[in-house]
């Protein structure tokens, strides 16, 4: 049997440990079906160990970083080698490759990008970067022939932006995400885990409205416990800084021991949901599977990735409001409403199977 050849490239790796794009690479390889031969392009300095094969796909081990101004080396030689070996598909995991695909343009009929967000409004980067990134994400999409949306959103955004109306809408999964039981020694590291807590886990930077969920929950009738990386930049430093020293704000760096990371998670009142750019955003995917009450950033892209079935915020003082009057027996039903939504929309495996009928048509 002739295997259709398909080629990832955009994840930093396999096994994932890094965001939305290694998972969905990890979960194509889970799935694979028996007439593909998947080849996925992975950072070699990311990884300790470089083995030739991971759960029954190749791994193709690159020399250049996937993030920052390099990236679009990593980008690149994925691209070039593929063509070079025959790939009959190539997955493009976000934009960065978009300055190449102009010289690829025989190509085009191969290539399948999933852009993921909106990066290029972030409002963290410069005006300059912003720009750039616009011109990297339109020469992306205008080179593939064929776009994968994570939500209607995106597919809007897609229509609006580059009067592309030929998308295929395919969302993340985010079945992964258990619900865990506090343990002991859980409960010695984080006492806060005894009492109702909302929660927030996201970088720490100022298109996720960290500064509004602190100003909202700095006097509020439940702690908020915001998970992320405040030692990075100034300015996330200066936020540290400044709400630190209020009793009712927990501000814990990055937690990347899974199993810790769920129980706190999981465990919520409620999960606060603060991002204002992008697609669908795979922590608030998993959220969902965790069967947790919602409280998102009304951007249009959150409020289509939970059915417009979660509660949603524009300012401080709608989550002031919300926080303040919401009843257990509310939040409950949210909680269960939101894992029935993920249960029937969001598992890996009819995620891959979407991916593999999309690439076999």
């Amino acid at each position: 049997m002739n295997k259709i050849k398909l080629a990832i490239v955009g994840a930093h790796g396999l096994p994932a440990k890094y965001g939305g794009y290694c998972t969905l690479a990890e979960y194509l390889a889970e799935y694979k079906p028996e007439d593909f031969d998947v080849t996925v392009y992975c950072v070699a300095d990311e990884y300790e160990e470089h083995p030739k094969m991971y759960k029954g796909v190749h791994l193709e081990w690159v020399k250049y970083p996937a993030r920052g101004l390099m990236a679009w080396k990593f980008h690149t030689y994925g691209i070039k080698h593929a063509l070079a070996n025959g790939a009959d598909k190539i997955l493009l995991c976000g934009p960065n490759g978009g300055f190449t695909l102009p010289f690829y343009r025989k190509h085009r009929d191969r290539f399948y990008l999933n852009v993921g967000g909106v990066e290029w409004k972030r409002n963290k980067y410069s005006g300059l970067m912003r720009w750039v990134m616009r011109q990297l994400m339109r020469s992306a999409v205008n080179n593939s022939a064929h776009l994968v949306a994570d939500n209607v959103g995106m597919q809007d955004y897609y229509v609006e932006e580059y009067g592309r109306r030929d998308s295929e809408v395919i969302a993340y999964g985010g079945d992964q995400a258990e619900k865990v039981e506090i343990t002991p020694q859980a409960l010695e590291k984080y006492p806060f885990l005894t009492d109702k807590f909302a929660v927030a886990i996201a970088r720490i930077q100022s298109d996720n409205n960290v500064e509004m969920l602190l100003e909202a929950f700095k006097d509020a009738r439940m702690p908020l416990v915001y998970i992320g990386n405040w030692n990075v930049t100034e300015w996330s430093r200066g936020i540290k800084e400044k709400y630190s020293k209020n009793p009712n704000l927990i501000l814990l760096d990055a937690i990347f021991d899974i199993p810790i990371l769920n129980q706190i998670r999981s465990n919520c009142a409620i999960y606060i949901h603060g991002h204002s750019a992008g697609g669908t955003n795979p922590s608030l995917v998993e959220a969902m599977h965790l069967g947790v009450p919602l409280l998102c950033y009304d951007n249009g892209f959150n409020n289509n990735t939970t059915f417009n079935k979660a509660y949603y915020f524009k300012n401080a003082e709608d989550i002031k409001k919300i926080i303040e009057n919401i009843s257990e027996e509310d939040l409950e039903k949210e909680g269960k409403e939101m894992r029935k939504l993920a249960l029937e929309h969001y598992r890996w495996e009819t995620i891959a199977q979407q991916y593999y009928d999309f690439f076999r048509r």
